[in-house]
């Protein structure tokens, strides 16, 4: 070989190398707390862009679903779904640091034991209130995602909105959740929106009432549906026998604000009647993933309009 190509070569390839976007990973095991499981460590993959969009960085902490399908995060013991792992992805080219939570960490759940699935959502705050105090990070715009399981966790978020030293959510974005049960409609402090397939096991007929009453409350929420899509957001979606929670669409629980619980129609409800009649033998199965990337470009664009 040319000993002056050779070393354009290489002075070519170390450009490359030097110039290429880094992002700096690192995972911290925090010892949380919820009513499951008491304290337990849970690790969570901070993730810095190389390329802010502002300084100091906003900050999306993330929570996968019921199956961690996409395995482990930059080489480590942190997993998450596609789902997150994809908008993580796409969170980092956008210049927002993540947070990826793993809450089934050592624990041992299946994805059909719904009942086992740790309260992400206290994990979230505490996670959030940890971060708050880095100095790289922006607490005034830290966002909260989730999908399926951690969908429901961002939905169940909405009644308990602050975090650290009174901070408060900037947005919240909820992936594919069950809103078969939902916190009493009021003009809540943190902007939502909900992104929903058509054709999902969990149908989006109780998001848009959800949703409705939001809204006509003076809240600041918004659900898009995708028609053709299923939970996974594919076109490729079949329903299929399984566990869901995924039952009371056409009358959904609402969580008063005494954390009581009623059907919308006003009767009377309690743990053991939702589980009941709430819960389904049905699962979907499908991941062609079509319409995976207008969702996750659906959320960044949310992410960016709600920065404050």
């Amino acid at each position: 070989m040319n000993i002056k190509f050779f070393n354009k070569l290489i002075s070519f390839i170390f450009l490359l190398l030097i110039t290429s976007s880094q992002s700096l990973s690192e995972t911290i095991e925090l010892e949380l707390s919820e009513k499951k499981y008491g304290t337990s460590n849970v690790p969570v993959e901070l993730i810095i862009p190389e390329n802010p969009i502002k300084k100091p960085i906003p900050l999306i902490i993330l929570q996968h679903g019921s199956t961690r399908d996409a395995g482990n995060i930059s080489n480590g013991i942190v997993q998450t779904d596609v789902q997150m792992k994809k908008l993580s992805t796409a969170s980092l080219n956008n210049g927002f640091a993540v947070a990826i939570i793993d809450a089934f960490y050592k624990k041992n759940i299946k994805s059909s034991q719904k009942t086992k699935f740790p309260e992400a959502q206290v994990y979230a705050k505490q996670v959030a209130s940890y971060f708050s105090k880095n100095p790289e990070l922006d607490s005034n715009n830290f966002f909260y995602t989730g999908f399926s399981y951690g969908g429901h966790a961002a939905l169940k978020l909405m009644n308990d909105l602050e975090f650290g030293d009174k901070r408060k959510w900037a947005g919240i974005v909820s992936l594919e959740p069950p809103c078969n049960i939902f916190h009493e409609p009021r003009n809540f402090i943190t902007p939502l929106l909900v992104l929903k397939g058509g054709e999902s096991h969990y149908e989006p007929k109780p998001c848009k009432t959800m949703i409705d009453l939001y809204a006509s409350a003076g809240a600041d929420a918004s659900l898009k549906i995708f028609p053709k899509s299923n939970h996974f957001f594919s076109h490729n979606g079949k329903i299929v026998k399984g566990v869901a929670f995924n039952g009371c669409g056409d009358n959904p629980v609402i969580i008063g604000i005494d954390n009581s619980l009623r059907f919308l129609d006003g009767s009377q409800a309690n743990p053991k009647i939702v589980r009941k009649k709430c819960f389904t033998k049905t699962a979907g199965s499908g991941k062609s993933r079509e319409d995976l990337k207008l969702a996750i470009n659906a959320s960044i664009e949310f992410f960016k309009s709600k920065l404050n």
